[in-house]
């Protein structure tokens, strides 16, 4: 099982997890923003469990330690690059947005210095955490969010840049449900406090596309153009070996 959990503590804690994962999370870019590198960075799971000086180290903070750490036990060599590719432009709909404003009580204040939600029951979804995301194969769900932090999730659902044309200022909440068809999915947390549950589904035909509920339920169309993109190139990486 693959897990990666946020940093409580100034500790940061991954199970099973392949070098490019710990790319994204060492680097803050998308698997997508990844270029080259063998195959094993994908197929190979490793377990990280590093500390940091400050207990209120954040994710952020946390970042430029693991990088070094990728570069020693990975000898990982990286420059980046950027190049036109395809993109979607996130827009206002005819209509308008149909964004609900950020309501009191929506969703748990969650920080580096304090302790993670217990974990739901069986059958439940995890708790929304305020300016964070819950997706999980045809569902994105969060609280006090803004348009920022929308088009940064619906890059990782969609494996493709997506640029904020809308306007759109201010926090909301968002449920919008979907088709998983035609998405990606992973496991762990994403750039942007993206919490991942489940698995791989199968097609669900009784929910539109995501391009379709966008529009419907919040009032907002992805249009599909090309533009500049910044991609992170891996030069050199060798298997870690074991500590």
């Amino acid at each position: 099982m693959v897990m990666i959990r946020p940093p409580v503590g100034g500790r940061f804690t991954a199970t099973n997890v392949g070098l490019k994962m710990l790319i994204v999370l060492a680097y803050n870019v998308k698997s997508f923003e990844i270029s080259g590198g063998p195959g094993w960075i994908d197929s190979d799971g490793y377990d990280i469990n590093a500390k940091a000086a400050d207990t209120n180290t954040s994710l952020d903070q946390l970042r430029p330690m693991l990088q070094t750490l990728l570069e020693n036990r990975f000898q990982l060599k990286v420059h980046r690059e950027t190049k036109e590719m395809p993109v979607y432009a996130l827009m206002l709909a005819k209509n308008g947005p149909k964004l609900p404003e950020a309501k009191d009580g929506g969703c748990i204040k969650f920080g580096p210095d304090s302790p993670p939600p217990p974990p739901p029951s069986p059958g439940q979804l995890p708790p929304i955490l305020c300016g964070g995301f819950l997706r999980a194969p045809n569902l994105l769900q969060a609280g006090k969010v803004d348009m920022k932090q929308l088009v940064n999730v619906l890059s990782d659902v969609l494996g493709r840049p997506v640029i904020d044309k809308t306007g759109f200022t201010g926090t909301f909440d968002v449920k919008l449900e979907f088709s998983p068809e035609g998405t990606s999915f992973g496991g762990g947390f994403g750039r942007g406090g993206v919490a991942l549950i489940g698995g791989p589904p199968p097609g669900d035909d009784a929910k539109p596309s995501i391009f379709t509920a966008v529009q419907d339920q919040l009032g907002l169309k992805l249009e599909s153009q090309k533009g500049p993109g910044e991609v992170l190139v891996i030069d050199h990486a060798e298997k870690a070996s074991e500590n």
